[in-house]
């Protein structure tokens, strides 16, 4: 029961967090909305503002001028990697899709140290780290809600099929009709809600918070309601700390400008967590007692 209050609190603190953001992100929206202009110029600032690693940018951004006022100086081959980024966007690569490929396997690192060494293990590390890149392409907010929606829906989609005498796998593609019918009719409700980060939205988020749920309603069916629910939450709170470390400029600007230290260090890190062998601080946490005595 402790462990699930400090994911709630966890859960709770990075949902407000977001709240907070989007809240304040519509009342300067609305106060706005009466000029055309003037809602042009404000979506133009906050694109400046955060990078959407998942959509390659096709005009000139933010990340390109990072690469642009930053000269490559020194031996080369303590530069290649500088060099290789630079030759690269100059052939048409995106700056966004190499920023996202180095801060994929951070995010892996951030999984696999939370789960060696702080005790949160969540569903595994890739699916954590790809509701991340989802989260990237919705926002916070938005994201966390058509999660939830999705999960609500598979849930009770599970719930209504459940005495039909199919087997698994037709009965899962059912589930995912019925998940996908719903969605639909969320999305087309989003701008009445006030979710306008979800009228745009690609079909590649959406599928990843669709395997979410198929991978929660599995465990269900293998494990229990409060075990899958636990490792849900668990899993949640895993990519929402990690999409703010993949939205954070700096870190998107300090990737970019040091690739060469980035991979070393990440694969560093990996090791140095593969070494801990040391008790977990959820299990430091859950013995304190006995270990004071």
């Amino acid at each position: 029961m402790k462990k699930v209050a400090v994911l709630t609190t966890l859960f709770s603190f990075l949902v407000f967090a977001q709240m907070g953001y989007s809240v304040s992100k519509d009342v300067l929206e609305a106060g706005l909305a009466a000029s055309e202009s003037a809602q042009a110029s404000v979506s133009a600032q906050l694109k400046v503002e955060e990078v959407d690693l998942t959509v390659p940018s096709r005009e000139r951004g933010k990340l390109e001028e990072i690469l642009d006022e930053t000269e490559v100086t020194g031996w080369w081959g303590r530069n290649i990697l500088k060099i290789a980024i630079r030759n690269a966007v100059v052939q048409g690569v995106s700056p966004n899709t190499i920023v996202a490929l180095f801060l994929f396997p951070l995010v892996a690192t951030l999984v696999a140290f939370s789960r060696q060494v702080v005790g949160i293990s969540g569903f595994g590390v890739i699916i954590p780290a790809l509701l991340s890149v989802a989260f990237l392409s919705t926002g916070g907010t938005a994201g966390l809600m058509l999660l939830a929606f999705i999960m609500v829906a598979a849930t009770l989609s599970r719930m209504l099929i459940r005495k039909v005498k199919i087997p698994y796998l037709p009965k899962l593609a059912m589930i995912v009709w019925m998940v996908s019918m719903l969605v639909l009719v969320f999305l087309a409700s989003s701008y009445r809600l006030g979710l306008t980060r979800l009228i745009g939205v690609g079909i590649f988020p959406i599928l990843l918070f669709i395997l979410m749920a198929e991978t929660y309603i599995e465990a269900q069916i293998v494990r229990s309601i409060k075990t899958a629910l636990l490792m849900t939450a668990e899993t949640v709170i895993l990519a929402l700390v990690a999409y703010q470390v993949m939205s954070a400029p700096a870190v998107q600007e300090a990737v970019l400008l040091h690739p060469e230290l980035t991979a070393v260090g990440i694969l560093l890190l990996d090791y140095l967590v593969g070494r801990y062998k040391g008790l977990r601080l959820m299990e430091v946490w859950r013995f304190r007692k006995l270990l004071s005595r």
